[in-house]
């Protein structure tokens, strides 16, 4: 991970953002990235990238952005996380398990056509691999952001800095 040049946001500034514009955001684990969150906002054809950390040893001044926060503010987002993985289940957001818990969820606006760049990195990450199945999680983990960067390279997106 750490592919991503991210933009930092205030809490005031936080609490203006739509989840209907929320493209992509990860779930923190066990092992990883337990410590916060990245999400990717759209407007219009831009694109603007977060990285929320610091959920382990919040700020004294509640200046922070806490994990409480980003669920009340992106409430399909926590319904995907509790439900996304049921057989069944349809929401705002696809649902991929990362291994130990971690998780990236991807809005369905979207995901057809991130999903042929995930696939190819997913698929060259494991070309080497003995079991790959197993590996799977762990591969998505490492290469869903360098998907997301091809894909807005070939698509022409902007990317917000």
């Amino acid at each position: 991970m750490n592919t991503f040049k991210t933009n930092k946001i205030s809490k005031q500034e936080f609490k203006t953002l739509k989840e209907e514009n929320l493209l992509f955001i990860t779930n923190p684990g066990r092992m990883g990235d337990e410590d916060g969150s990245t999400f990717i906002m759209k407007s219009d054809n831009e694109l603007t990238i977060y990285r929320i950390d610091g959920w382990m040893y919040p700020r004294e001044d509640n200046t922070n952005i806490s994990l409480d926060d980003m669920l009340e503010q992106f409430p399909k987002w926590y319904d995907v996380w509790e439900h996304g993985v049921e057989k069944n289940y349809q929401g705002k957001y696809k649902y991929l398990y990362m291994g130990f818990g971690n998780g990236l969820s991807i809005d369905y606006s979207i995901y057809c056509e991130f999903e042929p760049y995930l696939n190819t990195m997913v698929e060259d990450y494991l070309k080497d691999k003995k079991d790959k199945e197993s590996l799977k999680y762990a591969a998505i983990f490492n290469v869903w952001e360098d998907a997301f960067i091809n894909m807005v390279n070939d698509k022409g997106y902007v990317l917000n800095k």
